[in-house]
């Protein structure tokens, strides 16, 4: 019988089946995800997400997200003892090449700091700290209750979001508009101002894609859906420029975690403006 030392993975496509192996690797690493998690990923990009096998066994498993000029590669995880056999970086090369091979040049990613190696191995480059935040959620006596999003809107949150974010996600944001916990947008008509998503997440709720046109804006539609939630924690991820967004969140009682360090690989466009994004989708798609 072969043994993992010497035994070459074999790379397939991610099936729902693979959910629950998906969750124990990232429960085991702390890492804030659900099974919704994996299904966005697959309705998404179902051709974008793959598995490692060993001997006929899951040993490792990559995410990649598509957009119109742009790519994410997220959720690259290999079990402990799979580690130091090259796995990681067949995964990577497989998601690297399926972007590729759709036309996709510049990819970014959301690294942790056990990552970053193999990342600037295969040719990624720092572009900004990301820091994560977390908080126990409180009311917010007197915050102006905005309109809930609607799905009508999201044509108009769509053509918001691309300047700032950098990319058309309109399907990815259709998808997480249904299975957001609560959404909100400003004002409730006339020009867009700001829009807020937040998601289940194993430790209570996920605040993001949050986008607005400046802190003010931010700061109501946060406080809207900080009113919404029970116990649990609050969690979101913060692009480094953004340096409004972390004053904003410390004054409603957030702390920050350790951050991530957003990479890419390619020309760099699609960059955006992260100074008006309060709040990551996920690390895994931007």
């Amino acid at each position: 019988m072969s043994h993992p030392e010497t035994t070459s993975p074999a790379i397939r496509f991610f099936h729902e089946n693979d959910i629950g192996f998906a969750l124990a690797q990232t429960n085991r690493e702390g890492w804030d995800c659900t099974a919704a998690t994996f299904a966005l990923h697959l309705a998404h990009d179902g051709d974008g997400c793959f598995v490692a096998e060993v001997d006929g066994k899951q040993a490792g498993m990559v995410t990649s997200t598509r957009y119109r000029r742009t790519g994410w590669i997220g959720n690259l995880i290999v079990p402990p003892e799979r580690r130091g056999l090259g796995i990681g970086s067949r995964l990577m090369e497989q998601a690297i090449r399926h972007l590729e091979h759709a036309g996709i040049a510049t990819i970014r990613l959301e690294a942790d700091p056990m990552g970053v190696n193999i990342y600037r191995r295969l040719g990624f480059r720092d572009e900004f700290e990301s820091p994560r935040f977390r908080c126990e959620p409180r009311s917010t006596p007197g915050a102006r209750p905005w309109p809930p999003l609607l799905e009508a809107d999201l044509e108009a949150v769509a053509a918001f979001d691309e300047p700032r974010f950098g990319e058309d996600r309109s399907g990815l944001l259709r998808l997480l508009h249904v299975g957001a916990l609560t959404s909100w947008r400003t004002p409730e008509s006339g020009k867009l101002a700001g829009y807020l998503m937040a998601q289940p997440a194993a430790a209570g709720a996920r605040l993001g894609p949050w986008v607005a046109s400046d802190v003010g804006v931010a700061g109501e539609l946060l406080d809207a859906a900080l009113g919404c939630f029970g116990d649990g924690a609050v969690i979101l991820a913060v692009p480094g420029p953004n340096v409004a967004c972390r004053e904003l969140l410390a004054s409603r009682g957030f702390f920050e975690t350790p951050s991530s360090l957003r990479m890419v690989r390619g020309p760099d466009v699609g960059r955006g403006q992260p100074e008006n994004v309060y709040a990551l989708a996920t690390g895994a798609v931007g």
